[in-house]
């Protein structure tokens, strides 16, 4: 009985500190004037990564915020890319792993590569990083509903996420042509509206480059 008390207990505590980092994230989600990407169109689906433990902390960072949220002007550049990519082919859509993201968020993710090789493919949290002004998504394709093949899952830390030498990737063996081909698609829809890339991460786009965003953009400094 005393066990079953403690755990009652204890089940209660998590419970109400996720609660309270929910509520918390959404109050001050609303401070920014973000627009929920959802509202976007037909064809976007969210899967915020870091609102599970399948990414590179394995740990549920947002506890129940599941809302992809970005900048009005990322946002509206979505939504052009959007509409491009479903003349190409109504099937197609976006899938959203993360967007704007708490520096909290961001210091979390630091110290768990800080010091190690991956430490590159992580935004320091002291100034913050596209994703921390919501500039920036991690985004892939669907087809049908489903994701395509982008070659590797995303938060892949390796070599076959980078973009800049992908035949060299096909030709090994490393990734398939039709992932070749789906990254292409992918990155031609989002560049032609205004996003640019990461040479090391397939999946990820920033709207503005860090001088403007500092100088005309919001932390989300919380």
């Amino acid at each position: 009985m005393k066990r079953l008390f403690v755990a009652t207990i204890l089940a209660v505590c998590i419970s109400t500190a996720v609660g309270a980092q929910t509520a918390s994230f959404y109050d001050h989600i609303k401070q920014y004037n973000l627009v929920d990407v959802s509202t976007l169109g037909p064809g976007i689906s969210v899967d915020l990564k870091y609102a599970t433990t399948d990414n590179f902390v394995h740990r549920n960072m947002y506890g129940d915020f599941k809302t992809a949220y970005l900048h009005p002007d990322a946002a509206k550049s979505l939504k052009n890319a959007l509409l491009r990519l479903r003349r190409i082919d109504k099937q197609f859509g976006f899938i959203i792993y993360d967007a704007a993201r708490p520096v909290s968020v961001q210091r979390i993710m630091w110290n768990a590569v800080a010091g190690t090789p991956n430490q590159k493919y992580v935004a320091r949290p002291h100034r913050g990083g596209p994703h921390n002004y919501g500039i920036a998504v991690d985004i892939g394709l669907t087809f049908r509903g489903k994701p395509v093949d982008m070659g590797t899952p995303f938060d892949t830390f390796s070599a076959d996420a980078h973009i800049t030498n992908e035949r060299a990737l096909v030709r090994n063996g490393r990734i398939s042509e039709r992932a070749l081909r789906n990254r292409l698609l992918l990155r031609a829809v989002l560049t032609s509206n205004g996003f640019t890339t990461f040479s090391r991460e397939w999946w990820h786009f920033t709207r503005y480059d860090m001088k403007y965003t500092r100088a005309h953009i919001r932390l989300l400094n919380f």
